[in-house]
């Protein structure tokens, strides 16, 4: 998909997707957002976005609400004249532990990290296939989960059982949609870890992933722009960009 011209809309993010609006942008593309607590954060990547030349709006939303998500996709549509890739960067990660573990823990991590999803990219979906195709695609979906969905850590139950559900989402919309939308998920380890993550968890986690290092927005975000602009021949897939946390760490050996 050539991105000059055509209309992104991220939902949430408010640290990774303001720099990949900015890294669109930089493409051609013009930026939709979606914003429910974080307005001043998104209204400055409005702002950045449009000093780049593009076209760019915000949109208040709770995503939670299907009502909600179907107004945003019908206000970005009427708005930019097309919408041509949802990201959804929509996730709340919320520490659980088990020894204190409540039944709204579920129904709170579900609400944010899968309901929201699924809503939003049903909405764009329909509005998808309401385009003329160019090349045989009508439009392209990304959602981000999590690496540890395959290799579970402790204290995050709910927001772990949600992940594993948007990766479902994401392989059963990517049959239900082709073959004119394509639908794949990143899978991000650490990268640029929030404020609360002290020192001695930063080593632990280096520690624990191949390349023992902690990765950046830009490791994540030319990710995206592999699936939106280097390949249409990708749907029903998870991309881990974790350093190979997945894997563990390694050892020298002969």
């Amino acid at each position: 998909m050539n991105l000059e011209g055509k209309t992104v809309l991220i939902t949430g993010g408010r640290r990774l997707g303001v720099k990949l609006a900015l890294l669109l942008a930089g493409r051609g593309a013009n930026l939709a957002f979606s914003y429910h607590s974080s307005r001043e954060i998104i209204e400055r990547a409005v702002e950045e976005c449009k000093n780049a030349g593009v076209h760019a709006e915000a949109f208040p939303a709770d995503l939670l609400h299907p009502e909600d998500a179907t107004s945003l996709i019908d206000e970005t549509v009427h708005n930019f004249g097309s919408l041509d890739v949802l990201i959804n960067l929509t996730s709340v990660y919320t520490q659980t532990p088990w020894e204190s573990l409540q039944p709204d823990d579920y129904h709170k991590m579900l609400a944010a990290n899968l309901t929201a999803p699924y809503f939003t990219a049903v909405a764009a979906a329909r509005a998808m296939r309401r385009q003329p195709s160019e090349n045989g695609l009508q439009g392209k979906i990304i959602h981000f989960t999590d690496w540890a969905v395959d290799r579970p850590y402790r204290g995050y139950l709910p927001y772990l059982v949600a992940k594993g559900g948007l990766v479902t989402l994401t392989k059963a919309l990517a049959v239900e949609l082709a073959p004119t939308i394509t639908v794949n998920a990143i899978a991000p380890g650490t990268v640029e870890p929030p404020p609360n993550v002290t020192p001695v968890q930063l080593e632990e986690i280096k520690a624990s992933s191949a390349l023992n290092r902690i990765g950046s927005a830009d490791d994540v975000n030319r990710a995206v722009l592999y699936l939106l602009e280097g390949t249409d021949f990708v749907t029903g897939e998870v991309f881990r960009v974790d350093g190979g946390r997945f894997l563990g760490a390694t050892a020298g050996g002969a």
